[in-house]
């Protein structure tokens, strides 16, 4: 019985993976066609200057299989809570749902909402998602995932050819990202257009003609994820849905 609840939450996330490998087989052919050049000049006081020469949209097919990964991701937590209502031997309503909120559940109306969505589950497990902290503030990683998915339901998902992420000297890319935003190279534009010029401002750091350049393609939906590289961002979300569905399995049994 444990694996028949858990079934239809592991296709899910299975399906999330699959539509992941395409967005990382389309980013690669994308980014073979040499889609941006970046050009180093000295300005007038003999400063680096950084011109963008060209910078090609992002193809539609990696904006759509970002929002695929997504969806089937936050579905994916949906089928873990109606599993958990079912676990309990009752019936999942028409809002049953993994609570997911935009602030900590503090306020009647957000408390009422959660009893909602968690209505017919053991207390146990309704406890323990409250420990996950499911809000902004508390467990970011879900709360983005819920956020994106919601504004993907309404628009595509905004993406660009993002901020450098690879310049000779500096660290990996892991440390650039702040858990809100891509940006702790000072003087580097989010997004990268043709025409566009910029002054790096990188303390250790030499940028003259001979300084590689590399450009990610990156989520750019503000107050959510600006500058958030796509395949770092899937690859979280991915692991943390796995994380949230065992952490609950037992409540299954």
């Amino acid at each position: 019985m444990v694996y028949e609840r858990i079934a239809d939450v592991r296709q899910k996330v299975k399906w999330a993976e699959h539509h992941f490998k395409g967005v990382k087989t389309s980013i690669k052919d994308f980014m073979g066609t040499r889609p941006y050049e970046i050009k180093v000049e000295s300005d007038a006081d003999g400063n680096p200057e950084v011109h963008v020469i060209k910078a090609e949209p992002i193809p539609a097919s990696i904006r759509l299989g970002c929002g695929d990964v997504i969806q089937n991701l936050r579905s994916a937590l949906d089928y873990l809570a109606c599993a958990l209502v079912r676990a309990n031997g009752c019936i999942p309503s028409g809002q049953t749902e993994f609570p997911v909120f935009d602030g900590a559940i503090l306020n009647s109306k957000d408390k009422t909402s959660f009893q909602r969505k968690t209505k017919g589950m053991r207390q146990e497990a309704i406890d323990q998602i409250l420990s996950m902290h499911p809000y902004q503030g508390g467990d970011n990683l879900l709360w983005r995932l819920h956020r994106l998915n919601r504004i993907d339901k309404h628009n595509m998902l905004v993406t660009t050819l993002g901020n450098i992420t690879a310049i000779n000297g500096l660290p990996p890319v892991e440390d650039l990202w702040d858990g809100n935003r891509w940006g702790r190279v000072s003087g580097v534009p989010l997004g990268l257009k043709a025409g566009d010029k910029f002054y790096p401002q990188l303390p250790g750091v030499t940028v003259d003609k001979n300084t590689g350049f590399f450009a990610e393609i990156v989520l750019n939906e503000p107050s959510v994820a600006e500058g958030y590289p796509v395949v770092l961002a899937l690859t979280q979300f991915l692991r943390h849905a796995f994380e949230i569905c065992g952490a609950l399995s037992w409540a299954l049994r």
